[in-house]
């Protein structure tokens, strides 16, 4: 009977109501950063403390004009937003750093494995 319920909203209101429903979920803390180098500070930490488990993520919404980056291991996830345009080039440059960290890391274990 609850599926009859929900089938009978409209399009945009059973988006909403399925929003709200798993958006309640208990998930990892999300906190925005304001300032740029602490948010650079927290996800290289985040990253050297398991680099094995650490993914980021880039979005830009049209819509909005706003770039987001996420780091995440899945316990914490940070997330800074900018709809700056001076902004993009200093995400860019630190993504950049992140993806040099993350092949270097990886040439050096296969390196070990193969000696």
């Amino acid at each position: 009977m609850g599926g009859a319920v929900s089938s009978a909203l409209p399009p945009a209101r059973l988006r909403c109501h399925l929003a709200a429903a798993v958006g309640s979920r208990a998930g990892p803390a999300m906190p925005h950063f304001q300032a740029w180098e602490e948010f650079t500070r927290a996800a290289e930490k985040l990253y050297l403390a398991d680099p094995m488990k650490v993914r980021v993520v880039l979005k830009y919404r049209h819509c909005d004009g706003n770039l987001c980056i996420k780091v995440t291991d899945d316990v914490a996830c940070l997330l800074y937003r900018t709809d700056q345009a001076q902004d993009v080039k200093k995400i860019e440059k630190f993504h950049s750093q992140l993806m040099r960290l993350m092949v270097a890391k990886e040439s050096r274990s296969a390196a070990m494995e193969t000696d």
